[in-house]
Parts: structure tokens; sequence; C-alpha cells
């Protein structure tokens, strides 16, 4: 399977649940099923999205996130201000995760599901990692 059809099969309850709220499409570039929609739908689109992954981080809370976390969402795991990430359990390494995006000019946001990072995850445990988890 390539990999437009691989999210569509992890993330099927995702795109399921959503696509009578909005439309996805598949961005080669950021290789993840794309949906954008105004912000009059953002509510009901959010409401929607965190009953299906559960478990969500924003700009503040990514810092403390387990690692594992930042390990599966790659270059998703970097959130800037109204950004969030959701996922469903990462004990069982999720399969998708979710970025939600609001764009600049706050008309519109953008939904991001994509395929999480398929390598073991190996703790760190040097004692500099350790003193900058402190100060996160």
């Amino acid at each position: 399977m390539n990999q437009e059809e691989l999210i569509q099969t992890y993330g099927k309850d995702v795109i399921k649940a959503l696509s009578s709220i909005v439309n996805w499409k598949y961005d080669d570039f950021n290789n993840v099923m794309l949906a954008e929609f105004s912000v009059d739908k953002q509510d009901q689109v959010l409401f929607t999205l965190q009953q299906i992954l559960p478990v969500n981080w924003d700009v503040k809370t990514i810092k403390k996130a387990p690692e594992e976390v930042k390990h599966y969402a790659g270059a998703f795991s970097k959130l800037v201000k109204q950004q969030k990430l959701f996922s469903t359990n990462i004990e069982h390494h999720p399969k998708v995760m979710a970025a939600w995006w609001p764009w600049g000019h706050g008309a519109t946001v953008s939904v991001r599901l994509f395929l999480t990072n398929t390598c073991p995850y190996i703790a760190k445990t040097g004692f500099m990692h350790k003193l900058t988890r402190i100060f996160a």
C-alpha cells in the first residue's frame, strides 16, 4: 500500500467520522490526509476529533509529554500557539495521529491526519537528557 492508502486504512475512523463535516484530500507534500474548513465548523470538528483521538497536547503540554509522543509524531510534535496534537493511548503505539492547525488569519483551520513514526522508540538515558527534562 502507498502512503495515502495506509493513512486511509489506519485513520478510517477519523476520516469517516469527519467526512460529513469536512472534505478530505491527500497532501503529497506533507504525506498527510488534509481537511481544511472554516472556523464556524471548528467546534463540531474538534468535538468529533476528541471522541476518536482523546489524548491531546498543545504548545504548553507537549513540553512535558512522554518522549514517545514526540518520537511518534516527529515534526508534528513541534507545536506553536493554538496548534494541537491528537492521539489514542500512546502506550499502544498509535498508527496515526492528527495535527490541529488554525491558520494565522483566523478564518480557517486544518486537520492533518498522518502516519506515526514506525521506528521503535528507544529511551534516552543520559545525564544531559534527564537534566533537560527537569527544566522543560
